[in-house]
């Protein structure tokens, strides 16, 4: 065989290696924040299906008949750690469904925390399909240079508009995204069912002490906590999102965080021309 011949066929080959399945890898992921993350790493390779609606709250969702159905077609559940009707998907999807929850601690937007989750995505995906490692591991690393570059360019946004050490009050879900963007976090709360008049007592003068200004909410919990408490104190109420979706224009990881910054840092401008 002469060389030309080599390495043609070695080109068609390394093709034949790195391309994508004739048939991606049918998925299911329990939000869009994990369904994104799948597609970050899997590429081409994966067809992700998402179960909850991204303004829903995962916590609180259970399962439809649909979405039973769409798992057992996937035979594969990717989930957080807080979603509770994981538990049942084997008695009511099928033993042979195989559940992979991510065990990252913190908030999935922060760009650093981000990367973490897609680190153990891209090790079981390549345990799923050993041939689309090589594709799994390049996506990381892209991913991996793309956070970085964004969390620079963020964080030196939130620093412009003056938002570090700005004392806030803030949902307990949006806790570590708002200690990123480097707010003073003076207290947070829970969603309206749990919050006792204590607790409410506690929040409302931790605020007043600090002279938090911004009541910081989250989507997937319910917009009458945070709202009531503005109103109490006077403040301004932001509305951000945990999970890409939950707003316009906000599908995928990057375009959710990127939204979450703009409304912090617009708030915290207006804050500061009130008080000139």
């Amino acid at each position: 065989m002469s060389k030309l011949s080599v390495a043609i066929a070695l080109a068609l080959w390394l093709g034949v290696a790195t391309a994508s399945p004739a048939e991606p890898l049918r998925l299911t992921a329990t939000t869009s924040l994990l369904s994104s993350l799948l597609k970050d790493i899997g590429g081409e390779r994966v067809q992700v299906n998402v179960l909850i609606p991204p303004a829903s709250c995962p916590g609180h969702f259970d399962l439809r008949p649909g979405d039973v159905a769409a798992i057992s077609r996937s035979g594969v559940l990717f989930a957080h750690q807080f979603e509770r009707f994981v538990d049942r998907v084997g008695e009511v999807a099928g033993k042979q469904v195989r559940v992979y929850r991510i065990a990252v601690q913190g908030n999935w937007l922060v760009p650093g925390t981000y990367v973490q989750a897609a680190e153990k995505v891209a090790a079981i995906l390549s345990q799923i399909d050993p041939a689309g490692r090589a594709v799994y591991q390049r996506n990381l690393k892209q991913l991996r240079l793309r956070a970085t570059r964004l969390d620079v360019e963020l964080q030196t946004r939130l620093r412009q508009a003056g938002a570090p050490n700005v004392p806030v009050i803030g949902s307990e879900m949006l806790d570590p995204l708002l200690s990123w963007m480097g707010l003073q976090v003076v207290a947070t709360y829970g969603r309206a069912e749990d919050l006792t008049p204590a607790e409410w007592q506690r929040v409302t003068e931790s605020a007043r002490r600090a002279g938090a200004r911004l009541v910081i909410d989250n989507l997937q919990s319910g917009a009458n906590t945070g709202a009531e408490l503005a109103r109490e104190l006077g403040a301004q109420h932001v509305m951000l999102s945990n999970f890409p979706g939950g707003f316009a224009n906000t599908l995928g990881w990057e375009n959710c965080l990127r939204e979450n910054v703009r409304r912090v840092a617009e708030a915290v401008k207006a804050q500061k021309q009130m008080k000139q």
